[in-house]
């Protein structure tokens, strides 16, 4: 049996990583729409690994995305529609964060931004899948 303690203790985790998915969902389409870079700054003339600087970390910002979509892994921890469902959310949104950049005058559309967004949601995938394989 399931204490009332417990349930709220579930129940304000999900709040809270709600309220922070909302939170980073809104940091990221402000970095995305932002003129904070310009096409020509010296962060796409950094290489890590033969990888420009600015690829990895739109991979990076990306990845955090799917620990705070999968809020009720405490109840259910096994990949279900709804998964499939928060990942498919998650791509498209990682689409219309660079797509929105097109309409922009200040920013710049790039194919290889999108690609690396969705890298970092399907890693980020991969480390919810492995993390709960090792808990299991």
């Amino acid at each position: 049996m399931v204490s009332d303690k417990s349930i709220l203790t579930i129940i304000q985790k999900v709040v809270i990583r709600w309220k922070m998915f909302y939170l980073y969902s809104v940091i990221l389409l402000l970095l995305s729409v932002l003129p904070i870079n310009s096409t020509g700054t010296a962060i796409n003339h950094i290489f890590v690994v033969n990888i420009r600087l600015d690829y990895l970390l739109h991979c990076l910002v990306y990845i955090p995305m799917v620990y705070l979509t999968w809020i009720d892994k405490e109840i259910n921890s096994t990949l279900t529609g709804k998964a499939f469902g928060w990942l498919v959310v998650l791509l498209l949104f990682a689409a219309a964060t660079e797509g929105l950049q097109y309409f922009l005058p200040y920013r710049a559309f790039n194919i290889n931004d999108l690609l690396a967004n969705c890298l970092g949601i399907l890693v980020g995938l991969g480390f919810i899948l492995i993390f709960e394989r090792v808990k299991n």
